[in-house]
């Protein structure tokens, strides 16, 4: 068996894979697809699928394949497998199965039989197949030897592939975080928050210069919304106001004081001593007592 029996067949379709494709939508297209991969085969190790950081060499295995081929139909690209083995690391025969092949294998295995996908692989396939524009899909054809798989994701089809305990069912949301525009998705915008989730916003043709205009800034929104993920949702934005930025003010200041301008600010003209931190309305008894107790009992 040759490289030529052993290929993986990618064909993108959507608004911007028309006679081919932009750098961006490919670039933006193989991140998420291979994110996808890499999420399945940390499920498949009973792993967490997000993980922060570098990928391990084995999750680099799973997402190595080489670009041997690029045809213009919709934009088709060729994909073959990696010559690296994952435990020693030495070169392998083309006819030898490795990570990567064996990882898509099961991934279009469990497409095909209409298993349940995890939400994060879910997720990222999405991101995919949106990255190619409006009515966004791609097949992927997987040919070894004498054994073929085929399968076409689009997000009708990814959305049954979704568990249905985790299709949230929108409800009122109040979403804080920076909002910015979406890559490769001129108009699109959404909101990131602390934890790094993003919140794909949607709004009515009243509201859309109003959060054009709040684009690159902190704000928050509410409306109708649901995660689709632990890393992403959907909000149907009904407002949305930037968050109050910090004024400088006398009373507070972010200038670093000089600690003889506070010494003096306070009349404090040398060390007090532990007296200075007496109560001097503190008067012993029953009272007090039992206010101590009721302290010290919080604090263990």
């Amino acid at each position: 068996m040759t490289n030529a029996d052993t290929s993986i067949t990618l064909t993108l379709k959507g608004e911007r894979a028309k006679e081919g494709i932009t750098l961006d939508a490919f670039d933006g297209f193989i991140t998420h697809f291979t994110s996808a991969l890499r999420c399945h085969y940390r499920a498949s190790q009973s792993e967490p699928t997000r993980k922060t950081g570098h990928p391990l060499s084995k999750e680099q295995f799973a997402t190595s394949f080489r670009l041997v081929d690029f045809r213009v139909g919709s934009a088709i690209a060729v994909l073959q497998p990696p010559l690296a083995d994952v435990e020693s690391g030495t070169l392998l025969d083309s006819d030898v199965p490795t990570l990567a092949w064996t990882n898509v294998d099961d991934l279009l295995a469990a497409a095909e039989a209409g298993m349940y996908l995890d939400d994060d692989v879910a997720a990222e396939l999405e991101a995919a197949t949106r990255s190619l524009g409006r009515d966004g899909s791609f097949a992927v054809d997987y040919h070894s030897g004498g054994r073929s798989r085929s399968h076409t994701f689009d997000l009708p089809g990814l959305a049954r592939l979704r568990a249905p305990q985790s299709i949230e069912t929108p409800r009122p949301q109040t979403i804080t975080g920076h909002l910015h525009a979406i890559d490769l998705e001129p108009g699109q915008v959404a909101i990131r928050t602390a934890s790094g989730a993003d919140w794909r916003c949607s709004y009515s043709g009243d509201l859309e210069q109003h959060v054009l205009t709040l684009v690159g800034t902190r704000v928050w929104a509410r409306g109708m919304g649901k995660a689709t993920s632990t890393r992403a949702g959907t909000l149907d934005v009904a407002e949305i106001h930037p968050v109050a930025v910090y004024e400088q003010t006398a009373l507070f200041t972010g200038l670093p004081v000089p600690i003889d301008e506070l010494m003096a600010r306070q009349a404090i003209g040398s060390p007090q001593g532990l007296a200075a931190f007496a109560d001097p309305e503190w008067e012993p008894g029953e009272e007090s007592d039992r206010f101590l107790e009721a302290i010290f009992a919080e604090s263990d």
